[in-house]
């Protein structure tokens, strides 16, 4: 049994998240006793107010190499940068929801302590370095997203996608909690480097069979092929709000959760779980890529899009190096700024009455609103991976890991596949700039709080596109000082 000692280290990794636990408690606190006397912009500018000081803790705390509560979690820099992620994924999807649930015409107010809560999930899992905390990341992320999933109650198509999420969620689950007991079988251990210690000696079909379940409950929450097939229906169903923080933030808690475990612990078996990961990879591409095309509704198109870059950010873990790992910190980054912001303007689009998700709404929007066309532009050349943005930077770094230990023929499937993404980014764009409006041009009323998480998400993409390397070198010091 470990021996856990409250020290100053142990109060110090658990700071990130216990400031938020505090702060969505606090929410729902005020929620009970005075939520009537205040409007929806108070418990928004709390939860800002809590995801903000998250971050600075997070930063003020990191330190390399550092571990806690018998070495089962950590504040070291991959989880830091997991922390501004995840803060960033639920900041801007508050933004996001404040406007967009009022057109939807629903009053859901508990929203802001459901989405702390997920956050505060996501968090776990990147400093988890034990499986059981893993779990527990797992959970706490997995439980506030069903329920987010489905609040627009009226919407039979968001009913519908809260109950195949938690259906499939906890079926996810069950296979992760499987795995880990294997895995224990197998080493004998449930931290990291116990089972990085124990692998090489340990029983190899107990062992490959724990990391096959690992791949399928992780795969899920990731939405690789063939565990994707709940992501079109629960992104198009949940409000778009949610969608982005579900396209972002657990997928990135998830892709960080997946490559501290594979490229830590699971290490010494490198040689088998990369054939695996290799065949996920290269099927999420090509299929998530050419399905997306076949798309009318912009959600369900982004949703498969979503599923091609969960193969992208997985061929990167396929490297088994330090370099991968980075690669995989740095995508993620890249990708919060410009999917968040594509999804920011989907929700834009909605007005009462009409959430205007198809592809063809998006007809003559460069005329009836030139600005909002031209910002949706920047992000999809950016999630095609066109210089100067910031997917560029995050493929080339991919690509670079994987031709570095010679997976060319992965590198090759990751580059065609991203060439096949014009096809349907390009269909956005010429729908935007080149045809005549199917629709009368609706009122809109102006939506600062719209506006900020569009243009946060527009300097992120275009910043960390022109200026990447303070957060590359981040991204590889903190993946070279797990080893």
């Amino acid at each position: 049994m470990i021996e856990i000692v409250y020290g100053a280290a142990e109060w110090q990794a658990i700071a990130p998240v216990g400031t938020l636990v505090l702060f969505a408690m606090g929410i729902l606190l005020n929620e009970a006793f005075n939520g009537e006397k205040h409007d929806a912009q108070t418990p928004f500018w709390f939860s800002i107010a809590g995801l903000v000081s998250a971050s600075v803790v997070s930063i003020l705390v990191w330190q390399d190499g550092s571990t806690s509560f018998g070495g089962v979690f950590t504040r070291d820099g991959v989880a830091m940068m997991t922390n501004l992620v995840a803060c960033l994924a639920g900041g801007l999807s508050l933004a996001m929801a404040l406007s967009h649930l009022e057109d939807l015409g629903v009053k859901a107010r508990e929203v802001y302590p459901l989405v702390l809560f997920t956050v505060t999930g996501m968090m776990v899992m990147g400093g988890a370095q034990d499986l059981i905390v893993l779990f527990i990341g797992v959970e706490i992320m997995s439980i506030p997203a069903y329920v987010l999933a489905g609040l627009h109650r009226r919407d039979e198509r968001s009913s519908e996608a809260a109950l195949k999420y938690f259906l499939l969620g906890a079926l996810a689950s069950s296979f992760l909690l499987y795995g880990i007991a294997l895995i224990y079988g197998a080493t004998g251990g449930f931290s990291y480097s116990e089972i990085a210690a124990a692998l090489p000696s340990a029983d190899p079909g107990l062992a490959l069979g724990g990391i096959a379940l690992l791949i399928v409950g992780l795969g899920f929450k990731v939405g690789v092929v063939p565990f994707h097939f709940w992501a079109p229906d629960v992104y198009q169903g949940a409000p778009t709000s949610i969608t982005a923080l579900m396209a972002v933030g657990i997928k990135a808690g998830a892709a960080v959760g997946m490559a501290r475990l594979f490229l830590t612990a699971l290490a010494p078996m490198h040689a088998e779980w990369s054939v695996a990961l290799w065949g996920i990879s290269a099927a999420t591409m090509v299929l998530g890529n050419f399905t997306a095309i076949a798309q009318s509704n912009i959600k369900r198109m982004l949703a498969y899009s979503s599923v091609a870059h969960a193969g992208y950010v997985v061929a990167a873990l396929v490297a088994g190096t330090p370099r991968g790992g980075a690669a995989v910190l740095f995508y993620l980054v890249a990708y919060a700024f410009m999917n968040l912001g594509a999804f920011a303007v989907v929700a834009s689009m909605a007005v009462p009455g009409d959430r205007n998700e198809q592809i063809s709404d998006y007809a003559g929007l460069a005329q009836r609103r030139p600005i909002l066309a031209g910002v949706m532009v920047i992000f999809l050349l950016s999630l095609m991976g066109i210089p100067p943005m910031a997917g560029f930077i995050g493929k080339l770094y991919i690509i670079e890991a994987l031709v570095q230990v010679g997976y060319i023929g992965l590198a090759l499937v990751l580059i065609l596949t991203s060439v096949v993404s014009g096809y349907y980014y390009l269909q956005v764009i010429v729908e935007m700039f080149m045809r005549d409006p199917v629709k009368d041009a609706p009122e809109v009323a102006p939506k600062p709080y719209l506006v900020g998480a569009l243009l946060v998400a527009l300097v992120g993409t275009i910043f960390f596109g022109l200026f990447p390397d303070t957060a590359l070198e981040l991204a590889r010091t903190s993946f070279l000082a797990l080893h």
